[in-house]
């Protein structure tokens, strides 16, 4: 007798269990059915342009030298970027690089703002959707999942507007240092007007210990086409 009565026991056991989990399923498919995930939208128009200034500043120590590379921020004269196509998600821009010495660098980069793909891998990619949020991710569609951390306003010449935040660090060691001993820190930190989703400033930090080195690069927006910076 209690044999059977655990035997009917464990078809009602079971029973509950298989309405708890349509229960839950049908309450998923619900959920998923009724949110809407709002598009991704871009707030840049064809001819719309920015200028930045760059700037290099180091720290050497003993032994250590600057890459062949760092010297050309600071003699940059300024780096613009003018917007030439927007579709659906895609942006293009043109860029220049103006130098001090009166040469110029000129390119085209296409960006992705849903996915973070570029035509142009070392390329400008400091462009995000528009009306982004703390929490949302910077690229909805990308691999990374990096977020928004903060958002604030910006005081400029006759407006004051909402900026959003994101960093990133990370640390690399020297593949051909075998005691993975040598090591490179690397902070990014990027502010990005949230109307446009465009670039404002962005510091970038490395740290190298052998030998001891800092390297700062900064870009910071000196005007827009927008608004008056």
């Amino acid at each position: 007798m209690l044999k059977k009565q655990r035997g009917i026991s464990n078809k009602v056991y079971f029973a509950i269990i298989l309405l708890v989990v349509l229960i839950v399923a049908s309450a998923a498919i619900i959920y998923a059915t009724t949110q809407s995930t709002a598009p991704l939208k871009v707030g840049l128009n064809v001819g719309d342009n920015f200028t930045y200034s760059l700037k290099g500043n180091s720290n050497l120590g003993l032994g250590a030298s600057l890459p062949n590379y760092f010297n050309q921020y600071n003699d940059t004269d300024y780096y613009k970027i003018t917007v030439t196509n927007v579709n659906t998600s895609q942006v293009t821009i043109a860029t220049e690089w103006k130098f001090l010495n009166g040469t110029a660098i000129n390119d085209q980069q296409t960006i992705d703002l849903a996915t973070g793909q570029k035509t142009q891998p070392d390329g400008f990619w400091a462009i995000y959707a528009s009306n982004l949020r703390v929490n949302d991710f910077l690229r909805p569609e990308g691999f990374d999942k990096v977020k928004v951390n903060m958002t604030d306003t910006q005081t400029y010449a006759t407006s004051i507007r909402t900026r959003d935040f994101f960093s990133m660090e990370n640390e690399f060691y020297d593949v051909n240092d075998p005691t993975r001993n040598t090591l490179r820190y690397d902070y990014t930190g990027v502010y990005f007007d949230q109307a446009t989703g465009m670039l404002e400033t962005l510091t970038n930090y490395q740290e190298y210990n052998n030998p001891e080195m800092v390297l700062v690069i900064t870009w910071k927006l000196v005007s827009s086409s927008v608004w008056d910076v």
